[in-house]
């Protein structure tokens, strides 16, 4: 596993030598799978890969801490994805690009295969217990600029966010080391921030504050979740059900509490929404297409519940996926 990291990551920084070879400050924003936008476990022993192999053969390349101090000095940014290959079980697209921070310029990239199939592909911890699960504009912005040619570019938004990016970073891992205290003080620094008003921060917060039982402060959070979502019609939040029905697994509690933020979010807007509703793959194509539908409308009527005025009309429709679009893990009935 390693030795395919690694020799991928130093084929990437070859190529980014040759394509850039001056001296120069550099951080490194955490690596992200390409196809979510999160951080797993595969991205993260890349990213520990990737900066192990910089010294190699960029020995001029001074790497500094991705933290607030980092971003006041560095010249440079690198950032990328590891992304598997659909139609190749065990096949990944590694992709780490270079930009100028004062240009806004890609300047180096690189792109490099990896085979192996026991990269674990498991969410980091911040990523699998957040309650939305969607790519919003600055994961988006991140993704678009490793894709970029030499030369053009990088994406605005994404670089001017780059101070409250580190913050961010800085608070997934003080959670996924189980620093509530920490992860909530640096959350709250973010929102208080302009561009910390993302998916990210929102998630971070609710979780936070589920950790040290401040529940009210939790559903304020996911409020604003809620809210931002319909706002960028972009909501999607891990509602988990037995299999085979429309009964919640667990956390009956905590997923009525969502759709009530839901729902009064959605009535205070003039919105209309379509709920839909997943299945895993245990059974017939048909049933579950028919059980994802289900889902769906029961999902509905908790949300007229809650706001009875979303009733009205057509303002709330349901769709099923069945298997089509799994948005969570394998889709087996486990994961």
């Amino acid at each position: 596993l390693e030795g395919a990291i690694n020799g991928a990551l130093l084929d990437i920084a070859r190529q980014l030598a040759a394509q850039a070879g001056m001296e120069r400050t550099a951080i490194v924003d955490p690596l992200l799978d390409g196809r979510s936008g999160q951080q797993t476990k595969a991205t993260q022993r890349a990213m520990q890969a990737l900066v192990d192999a910089v010294p190699k053969v960029l020995p001029k390349l001074n790497l500094l801490p991705f933290d607030e101090a980092g971003t006041r000095q560095s010249a440079w940014l690198i950032n990328g994805t590891l992304t598997a290959q659909q139609a190749q079980p065990g096949s990944y697209r590694l992709t780490v690009a270079l930009s100028d921070r004062a240009s806004g310029l890609v300047i180096a990239r690189g792109v490099a295969p990896i085979t192996d199939a026991q990269l674990d592909l498991a969410p980091t911890r911040f990523y699998a217990e957040s309650p939305s699960l969607v790519r919003d504009r600055a994961i988006q912005g991140y993704i678009d600029t490793t894709e970029k040619p030499v030369g053009q570019p990088a994406d605005t938004l994404y670089l001017e966010q780059i101070p409250t990016a580190a913050l961010l970073a800085e608070a997934q891992d003080a959670y996924d080391h189980e620093r509530w205290d920490d992860a909530l003080k640096l959350m709250s620094a973010a929102a208080q921030r302009d561009d910390g008003q993302q998916l990210r921060t929102f998630n971070g917060l609710y979780m936070a504050n589920m950790k040290l039982g401040r529940t009210a402060e939790a559903e304020e959070a996911f409020g604003k979740i809620a809210a931002l979502g319909l706002a960028t019609s972009n909501l999607a939040v891990k509602i988990l059900f037995k299999p085979g029905t429309t009964e919640f697994m667990g956390e009956a509690d905590t997923y009525a509490m969502w759709l009530r933020q839901i729902a009064r979010a959605a009535q205070g807007s003039s919105l209309c929404l379509t709920v839909v509703g997943h299945t895993s793959k245990t059974g017939t194509e048909q049933g579950n297409r028919v059980l994802s539908l289900r889902r769906a409308q029961a999902m509905r009527d908790r949300l007229v519940r809650e706001a009875p005025p979303l009733g009205r009309g057509l303002r709330v429709r349901t769709e099923g996926k069945g298997w089509d679009e799994t948005i969570v893990g394998t889709g087996t009935d486990d994961l």
